[in-house]
């Protein structure tokens, strides 16, 4: 089956969002589990609470003070985040946004863009997805050749073909 599309940058942010928001579950700790949290708001809570009692009256203007430094902490943070995703976005000249041919056979995926040629076995493929209007292929934890379902002539097909494809190795 020979694929070809074009890549442009909202493609690469759609599959970062989805990265932000998968990655993070895959890995699992101790810290994620409900007992962990429960624990945490109830320590919170008791240290508020102890903190009342100390002090017979509450001081709006420290209050206020200590609020908008956090809010600005957190925005400072927010702002960083954005800035980072920006630097992380492909260049023109990069290798992913452009026009991409794609050849899937019984030993694998062919790919050809702009200055790279490449060739994966299927058993280089780690799990294939169909999520948010994307068929991912991934080839490692956060690498995957991306297909966007809306520059596809029939993603029904070439999603059913991959995954045949995949189940045979």
């Amino acid at each position: 089956m020979d694929i070809s599309i074009k890549l442009e940058v909202e493609d690469w942010y759609q599959f970062q969002s989805y990265l932000a928001k998968e990655l993070p579950k895959a890995v699992k700790s101790w810290t994620n589990s409900f007992w962990f949290g429960l624990i945490v708001w109830a320590a919170i809570a008791i240290l508020f609470m102890s903190v009342s009692q100390i002090t017979s009256e509450f001081h709006w203007p420290t209050a206020s003070i200590v609020s908008v430094f956090f809010i600005l902490l957190f925005a400072l943070y927010i702002f960083n985040l954005i800035k980072f995703k920006k630097a992380c976005a492909p260049s023109e000249a990069g290798a992913f946004i452009g026009d991409h041919q794609f050849v899937f056979d019984e030993e694998g995926i062919k790919s050809q863009g702009y200055g790279y040629e490449g060739k994966h076995s299927w058993l280089l493929v780690q799990r294939i997805e169909r999520t948010n209007g994307m068929i991912l292929i991934f080839l490692d934890t956060a690498y995957a050749f991306v297909f966007p379902e809306s520059k596809l002539e029939d993603p029904e097909q070439l999603y059913n073909y991959i995954i045949e494809q995949y189940k045979n190795i």
